[in-house]
């Protein structure tokens, strides 16, 4: 591994950001390669990475973290550069540290504020930027510097996959945040010890109904203790409406192209026909977004943009680059689910197609086009809603990965009960948390 930068400005901060406690490790798989890949081919926009889905490239993580997730593709991509940027340097430290005993000679992690990593970092060198994480909970000024960043360090047609609160959905949670912030602020111990002291206080007030508690505690039973304090005890916590993130990234030449996760990857499957009829009134694409969000009371996002100027595919080679793109199934075909749940409600697709592609996936990754006997028309509709479903999920062609075992024992050692990722050929796969084994 390249050797980690601890550079920070003489201005900088971490900006009401929780510093004191470092973020659980985890691995976002919408922002993988062959994820992004899919999704803009979907929308008939070339990949970053161009036809040769193996061929180099490089990723940059705004805001990493630990660079866990980074680490993961790092070494299920050896032919990948992996950059992450961090303003805690025990989350650069911990990385790092990782990365050394794994042997990674492909990742390199920066301790350094957003202003401060648009002065050091080139531009125009990565093909794939993620931030996860970290639009939403950060302040207006440094929401810009982020934009910026990422917009300085694409390639043209690079892509930019953030994920970030929205509004409204998470309208309901904006007054129990600010309670708990304001309860927690001064407090001792840890920012763990902090959040569970103020959630308690507030608990006792009674001042939140039941749907308050049952959100806070379905999601206290699943997500690990750390994560909360990062999430709630933030000054500048601000869910963000999707017409102002779109419009910004616009003025730094960002396009939307979509979203990075596949629940609105069609609409004629996932949003009832009044809604589409509504939303082709609005012109403007800002306010449609908006307009989307609302219908749907969504809460969080993962935009997907790409750097202007970008390529277009035509109708032809968009079709086969979708039937040339390589899948993995999520689970046997025994125990798929023909149905998907949606904001329009619920679609099946119990069909020949969709069970032909399943069992072509039976013995592992193929691409598309290893289906036999099935129309490309429904070989697409049928991938879609398996797709929307979780049923399957992007994968790369097979190739070595000699750093597999020693990442997985490195990440054992580290949490396993945290880790939510794994090293294949196939590209990285998305695990339940603690099942990560030996």
């Amino acid at each position: 591994m390249a050797p980690h930068d601890t550079t920070a400005g003489p201005s900088d901060s971490i900006d009401g950001y929780v510093g004191d406690s470092l973020y659980p490790s985890s691995f976002h798989a919408s922002f993988a390669p062959p994820n992004i890949d899919a999704m803009l081919a979907h929308v008939g926009i070339a990949s970053p990475r161009g036809h040769a889905t193996r061929s180099s490239f490089t990723m940059v993580d705004i805001g990493c973290g630990d660079g866990i997730g980074l680490i993961l593709n790092a070494a299920a991509h050896p032919e990948g550069h992996f950059i992450g940027i961090d303003g805690n340097p025990g989350h650069v430290a911990r990385g790092a540290a990782m990365a050394a005993e794994i042997g990674l000679d492909n990742i390199e992690l920066h301790h350094q504020y957003f202003d401060a990593a648009l002065a050091a970092q080139a531009g125009g060198a990565a093909d794939y930027v993620q931030c996860q994480g970290v639009l939403a909970w950060v302040s207006e000024t440094n929401r810009g510097h982020v934009l910026d960043l990422a917009a300085h360090m694409l390639k043209p047609g690079g892509a930019l996959a953030v994920g970030y609160n929205c509004l409204p959905g998470w309208t309901p949670m904006v007054a129990f945040q600010q309670m708990l912030w304001t309860l927690a602020d001064g407090l001792p111990g840890t920012p763990t010890q902090r959040f569970e002291t103020a959630l308690e206080q507030l608990r006792a007030t009674g001042i939140f109904e039941a749907g308050h508690w049952e959100w806070i505690d379905e999601m206290r039973g699943r997500l690990p203790t750390d994560y909360f304090a990062h999430e709630y005890l933030n000054r500048h916590w601000t869910p963000l409406w999707s017409g102002a993130v779109l419009e910004a990234a616009a003025e730094r030449g960002l396009a939307l192209a979509g979203q990075a996760r596949p629940n609105r990857l069609r609409a004629d499957f996932a949003l009832k026909a009044a809604w589409r009829d509504t939303l082709s009134t609005i012109a403007n694409p800002a306010a449609r977004e908006c307009a989307l969000d609302l219908l749907t009371r969504n809460w969080f996002r993962t935009d997907l943009f790409v750097k202007q100027p970008y390529a277009r595919l035509s109708a032809t080679v968009q079709a086969e680059a979708r039937m040339q793109g390589w899948w993995s199934a999520a689970r046997p075909l025994g125990e798929a689910s023909f149905e998907a749940r949606t904001a329009a409600g619920t679609i099946r697709f119990d069909n020949d197609a969709a069970h032909a592609i399943l069992r072509a996936l039976e013995n592992g990754p193929q691409p598309l086009s290893a289906v036999p006997d099935i129309g490309e028309a429904d070989l697409f509709n049928a991938l879609d809603a398996l797709f929307m479903a979780g049923e399957v999920v992007p994968a790369d062609p097979p190739a070595d990965v000699p750093l597999a075992a020693a990442t997985h024992a490195a990440l054992l050692r580290l949490d396993a009960a945290t880790i939510n990722g794994a090293v294949s050929s196939h590209g990285v796969i998305g695990i339940p948390r603690g099942s990560l084994r030996p």
